[in-house]
């Protein structure tokens, strides 16, 4: 019973509001990522074909290489009290025309229900100092099909723990 109970809530929070068909309902989302570890399996070349096709990727690459792939978690809230959980596949790309940029497969998750997964391509600037990365959301799964959403991360995921905030927005059936 709490397993049904929990995914109406889920279901109804996320597309209440429904007025008008083609309309996207957003809402704020932020949270903490921890520190990325590097993913010598370079995950995010799962997702290349279907959501990536157009980015040419860096990994993986032979041992002794600087690592290009990586694995996360975090924890986040969207709206004002939707708990989420996540795991991001990420990986560096060499189309970004003199900017550092990646892509991102996040898989999120409210307790035990899975609510899809959020692509993004990502801008890093100054990574070696007081980074920050914007990442614009361009393909979902699931609860987050055809969705849109911009996220920003204060902070070097490599090194510490970021908080990030931002916006996801996902059809209004």
């Amino acid at each position: 019973m709490k397993l049904s109970t929990v995914t109406i809530a889920v279901l109804t929070f996320l597309t209440s509001g429904n007025l008008y068909a083609d309309q996207y309902v957003c809402k704020n989302i932020s949270g903490t990522i921890q520190p990325s570890t590097v993913d010598p399996d370079c995950n995010i070349l799962k997702f290349k074909d279907r959501q990536f096709p157009d980015v040419t990727f860096l990994g993986p690459l032979p041992p002794g290489a600087p690592p290009v792939c990586f694995i996360g978690t975090l924890t986040a809230t969207l709206g004002k009290s939707l708990k989420l959980t996540g795991t991001a596949f990420s990986g560096l790309f060499a189309n970004g025309l003199g900017q550092l940029t990646g892509a991102s497969a996040i898989k999120l998750s409210a307790g035990p229900i899975e609510l899809g997964r959020i692509f993004t391509k990502d801008l890093i600037f100054n990574p070696e100092g007081a980074t920050t990365e914007l990442l614009t959301m361009v393909g979902g799964s699931k609860t987050f099909k055809d969705g849109r959403g911009q996220f920003e991360i204060t902070g070097n995921i490599l090194y510490e723990t970021a908080p990030f905030t931002g916006q996801l927005c996902v059809e209004d059936d």
